[in-house]
C-alpha cells in the first residue's frame, strides 16, 4: 500500500483527539442544557428579552437541540474531525456576535436579568468557540510539520 500523506481535517495525534472529543462534548451538553432550560423556562424567560411570547424561545431551544445533536455526533466519529472544530468555533463565535448585537440593539428594553443571561451564556460560547479553534489549529499545524 502507498504511503498516503494525512488528510488537513484529521486528527494526528491521541491528545488532539481526546482534548476535540472532550470539548465537543462539553459543547453539546451545555447547548443541551441549554435548550432544555430555554424550553422549560421560556413562559418566565421571554418577559425579560422584551419578547411578546415564549414562541421564539421555543424555537431557539429546537435548534439549540439540534446543535448538540450535531456537536455530540462530530464528537463521536474517530477520529474527531478538524473541520467539525472548525464549523462549530464559527458558529459559537456567530452565536457571540449575535448575542452582542442584541445587547447593543435591545439594552433598554432588556430587564436586566435578561441581560446578564445573554452576557453569561455568550461568555460561555465564547470559551468553547476559543477552545475548537486552538484545537483545529493544532491539528493543522501538525499536518503543516
Amino acid at each position: 500500500m502507498p504511503f498516503q500523506p494525512p488528510c488537513s481535517h484529521q486528527i494526528l495525534n491521541r491528545e488532539d483527539a481526546v482534548t476535540a472529543r472532550r470539548t465537543l462534548l462539553a459543547n453539546a451538553s451545555f447547548t443541551a442544557a441549554s435548550a432544555v432550560f430555554i424550553f422549560i423556562a421560556r413562559d418566565w424567560l421571554y418577559p425579560l428579552f422584551a419578547l411578546e411570547s415564549p414562541a421564539l424561545l421555543a424555537a431557539i431551544a429546537g435548534g439549540l437541540l439540534l446543535y448538540a445533536g450535531s456537536l455530540a455526533v462530530a464528537a463521536k466519529r474517530e477520529p474527531p474531525d478538524r473541520r467539525a472544530l472548525m464549523t462549530a468555533a464559527v458558529l459559537d463565535a456567530g452565536w457571540v456576535v449575535g448575542s452582542a448585537i442584541v445587547l447593543l440593539a435591545a439594552w433598554t428594553q432588556l430587564a436586566p436579568a435578561g441581560r446578564v443571561l445573554l452576557i453569561a451564556a455568550a461568555l460561555i460560547v465564547e470559551v468553547f468557540a476559543t477552545l475548537q479553534y486552538r484545537v483545529a489549529r493544532s491539528i493543522a499545524a501538525e499536518v503543516g510539520r
